[in-house]
């Protein structure tokens, strides 16, 4: 028996059984065709019991851009060269385009024995990424984080919006998927109907609640009309906006009853892309600034409402939580993508008594940027599943690895699960490096598990792990390798300028583990051009202490190489504990009162301040060149982050 008997236990969908009551939700992880496709086959393997995934439509026939499902993994310039959809040329060619690429989707998901739906969906004003056509809306209002203003969709264009969706149904059922979900959330087309806050229509489709769910409402009966009265229909939709103004649970439980009956079950999610909506709301794929499973009262109430099943996603990373909130009712299954891309064997684990070793989700949002392919720094094989799968060597190598932050940790298991002799030799007491420094800040707490997990696997596939060891070469020559890598790692760097002497001065990471009673009362935090995460945090941590703190950055928008929903809400954070953010403003001297120069305005300013603490530049830890086979790694090669220091690691594993 599974020591999560719940989650583990089947569950009846619309007649279907569906082997347990884990589910694979919807997303895009915006890579090729070949590249999903095995990543796709690599997690439905891992036993989920139900698929949601992304299906194309077409564009319709009028001078600006609108689809009804996901442009990511077909060409636009395919797009662009179509006929008229509402055509039978038209439908034949996007039937072409779009139905093998549905077919090979659902024959992966049935081939591992578990139930799929497609998703349809129109993004409406917050198309990513940019596709040289208008975006449209009910009202024509710029969703605050995309920011382009939209052409107002007509009644005509309306009612033709709702064909094609029909349409996209149609394609997934002949594409072979057991149902359709229906996409009403995270700020697209159908919710933005919705709501009041972006649709403000006097026409048929605004004004009352009845009204702005009416688009929804013949969204559901033309995919009846074309489909059937027996394909299954399932919704997914936000527990609550957070926008004031927007809906609340109370709307949305009201929403889900008047469409219930057409339902196979609800997916209860919540928030937008980029967490914006009017100030900082729920980012739909959260970070570990949100708790784990925060959206349960929303699916709860939800729950209590219907009778179709209802499922809860919401940062939903571990096997225990899943359990309780089956248990305790608050939904019938529990939705996740992220943890199956840090570990698709997930539920595995999990079922044949195995929890501790899953590879959590640490919530950094690397798998979430607009722009490029998902990454995840707990599992670098995550869209590189053909790429990194490389056969053993014939004969292995005794291997010496120097450092053991999360780069050397994830280069010593790899190579040593790949046959290697792996000696890893670290100068300090504990593994871990700099991130289990890190780890200190609350907010960054949950990356604890990527460095206790490496640790425990590193011990289990036998590398000779030797702590407070300095690695000279005199040594390495006396061990003998075949080869060696360097992951010695680099530290935040304290520059030289003038002034040094005469205030006192910290890094990111001493204040972490410090008594923060020696920083004084006001204290200024010097980001440079450091575009992550780490000078508003450290802004953040110190402002939580009471500090009084000013940042500055040379960066136009201080974290602007974060993930979006982390930038806004670490944003946030800072100015509603009255942090004094300057952006394009870089440190020049230091002194009681330092002084900065705006690269902009060209003016300088003094900012009274009893230390320093820089979140800037880093500085790569000397290590000699070795001869022979050397390598360096991580930001011993050059300074990053988490997920360029694993996949580094990987890489160079399968390298030896």
């Amino acid at each position: 028996m599974s020591p999560f008997e719940t989650l583990s236990s089947p569950i009846s969908i619309a007649g279907m059984t569906v082997r347990n009551r884990l589910m694979l939700t919807t997303h895009n992880p915006k890579m090729s065709e070949r590249r999903y496709l095995k990543y796709l086959e690599t997690r439905v393997r891992g036993g989920v019991g139900l698929v949601g995934i992304p299906v194309l439509s077409e564009a319709i026939s009028t001078p600006y851009f609108v689809t009804t499902g996901w442009q990511d993994h077909v060409a636009i310039d395919d797009i662009d060269a179509g006929p008229d959809p509402e055509t039978p040329e038209g439908e034949a060619f996007y039937d072409r385009l779009l139905l093998p690429k549905i077919e090979a989707r659902a024959k992966i998901v049935h081939d591992s024995g578990a139930v799929v739906f497609g998703q349809v969906a129109n993004r409406g004003s917050i198309r990513l990424p940019e596709t040289f056509q208008a975006m449209v809306s009910p009202s024509g209002k710029q969703d605050p984080h995309v920011r382009t203003q939209p052409h107002t969709l007509t009644t005509d264009e309306v009612k033709q919006v709702v064909r094609l969706f029909a349409r996209a149904a149609s394609r997934v059922q002949r594409g072979g998927f057991d149902g359709v979900e229906v996409h009403a959330t995270h700020g697209y087309l159908v919710e933005q109907f919705l709501s009041p806050v972006t649709n403000q229509r006097t026409d048929e489709y605004g004004g009352t609640p009845e009204n702005r769910r009416r688009f929804l409402d013949e969204i559901i009966a033309a995919i009846r009309e074309t489909c059937g009265p027996d394909f299954p229909i399932g919704m997914r939709i936000s527990g609550r906006q957070a926008n004031p103004q927007g809906l609340s649970t109370g709307d949305v439980v009201e929403i889900v009853r008047a469409v219930e009956q057409h339902l196979a079950y609800v997916n209860v999610t919540a928030g937008t892309i980029g967490a914006l909506d009017d100030g900082v709301v729920l980012p739909y794929v959260a970070s570990a600034y949100l708790e784990p499973g925060f959206n349960g009262e929303s699916a709860a109430r939800v729950k209590s409402a219907v009778s179709v099943p209802v499922i809860l996603t919401g940062r939903m990373n571990d096997p225990a939580l899943m359990e309780r909130v089956l248990n305790e009712g608050l939904a019938d299954m529990v939705g996740t993508t992220r943890a199956l891309i840090a570990d698709p064997d997930f539920l595995r684990k999990a079922e044949r008594g195995d929890a501790g070793r899953i590879r959590k989700c640490i919530g950094v949002n690397e798998c979430h940027y607009p722009d490029r392919v998902s990454a995840c720094p707990v599992n670098p094989w995550a869209g590189r599943e053909d790429e990194l799968a490389v056969p053993a060597p014939p004969a292995g190598k005794h291997v010496v690895i120097v450092g053991a932050g999360p780069a050397g940790l994830m280069c010593a298991r790899t190579a040593a699960e790949r046959g290697h002799r792996v000696t890893l030799l670290e100068k300090q007491d504990q593994l871990g490096g700099k991130l289990r420094r890190l780890c200190l800040d609350p907010g960054r707490a949950e990356m604890r598990s990527l460095i206790d997990g490496l640790e425990k696997e590193v011990r289990q596939a036998g590398v000779d792990v030797r702590t407070g060891v300095e690695a000279t070469p005199e040594l390495i020559a006396a061990l003998a390798p075949d080869a060696v890598v360097a992951a010695t790692g680099a530290m935040p760097a304290i520059p030289d300028l003038p002034g040094a002497g005469d205030i006192r001065t910290f890094s990111a990471l001493d204040i972490l583990d410090m008594d923060l009673s020696e920083l004084g009362e006001s204290v200024l935090v010097v980001g440079g051009l450091n575009d992550h995460v780490a000078p508003l945090a450290a802004a953040d941590f110190l402002a939580a202490a009471g500090k009084q703190v000013t940042l500055i950055s040379e960066c136009f928008v201080p974290g602007q190489g974060a993930e979006p929903s982390i930038l806004h809400l670490l944003t946030q954070r800072c100015l509603e504990q009255g942090v004094d953010i300057r952006a394009n403003t870089r440190l020049d001297t230091l002194g009681p009162k330092p002084q900065v120069y705006n690269t902009f305005s060209r003016r300088t300013d003094l900012v009274p301040a009893d230390s320093v603490v820089f979140a800037a530049a880093q500085e790569v830890t000397d290590f000699p060149d070795i001869e022979g086979e050397f390598y360096r790694i991580g930001d011993a090669l050059a300074p990053r982050r988490i997920v360029h220091a694993t996949l580094d690691g990987a890489r160079i594993a399968l390298r030896l």
